[in-house]
């Protein structure tokens, strides 16, 4: 994810204005060290490089402008892409971090006294399971993914996977609750076996720790979010107060 990306922006301007192979390669490399500051994949650096490449003709300094200019379309329209395509993450990210925020609202907040929906209803909600977490995460993403869908079976050539929330076929939600009786390692065993599944370029996992059985979320995050070079793995947990 960028965590500064006006800084990366501020090197694509450069990028823009840069008319020589000097320039270019001055503001390739600034883009590249705005890229590693903020944290991105190195996937993304050698990708950029790939498209920034050019052989430069000895013998003649305008073919040799003609494919810098080349390259510098290939290193303008790729950034444009992966910048978008972040963006978009962390929209999706920031709407998953605060499903709390709906949870909260829905169960907690305060009914007017001259609705029809009564306290006692509410309180008979509860979160109990993997299901009820995924019909209340569905319905909380619909409006914002209206092409999203439940339960997808997908045939990967050796089984049959099901993602819990497709939103596209780039993107897949996996939900998971804890229960009583279950232990971390069972958790994890999961985690990893979808991992390797689903054909999604990114995928989220979205735990309802309801039993707690992450001790320290931040360390169980950081171990899987850069665990697999092929795929985006993003954590998402929650850790009720109440449900």
């Amino acid at each position: 994810m960028f965590s500064n990306s006006g800084s990366i922006q501020q090197a694509m301007e450069i990028l823009v204005c840069a008319k020589d192979s000097q320039s270019f390669q001055a503001a390739i490399s600034a883009l590249k060290e705005q890229m590693k500051r903020t944290g991105m994949d190195s996937q993304y650096l050698i990708d950029l490089e790939r498209r920034a490449y050019y052989l430069p003709n000895e013998y003649s300094d305008k073919d040799t402008k003609e494919k810098m200019l080349e390259a510098k379309k290939r290193v303008i329209e790729y950034m444009n892409e992966i910048m978008n395509v972040n963006e978009n993450g962390r929209l999706l990210l920031d709407v998953l971090e605060n499903f709390y925020l709906f949870l909260e609202n829905l169960f907690e907040r305060r009914l007017h006294k001259k609705g029809g929906i009564q306290k006692e209803q509410l309180e008979g909600l509860r979160i109990k399971n993997e299901y009820d977490v995924q019909h209340l995460l569905y319905a909380y993403l619909k409006p914002l993914y209206p092409m999203a869908r439940a339960e997808v079976n997908e045939d990967t050539g050796y089984g049959t996977v099901r993602s819990d929330i497709l939103l596209d076929s780039k993107n897949t939600i996996e939900v998971k609750c804890t229960r009583k009786g279950m232990v971390l390692k069972k958790l994890v065993e999961e985690i990893e076996a979808d991992m390797v599944h689903y054909s999604a370029k990114n995928i989220y996992f979205f735990i309802y720790d309801k039993e707690k059985l992450i001790d320290n979320p931040c360390n169980f995050k950081s171990s899987y979010e850069e665990k697999m070079k092929d795929k985006h793995i993003y954590i998402i947990i929650h850790q009720p107060k109440i449900l």
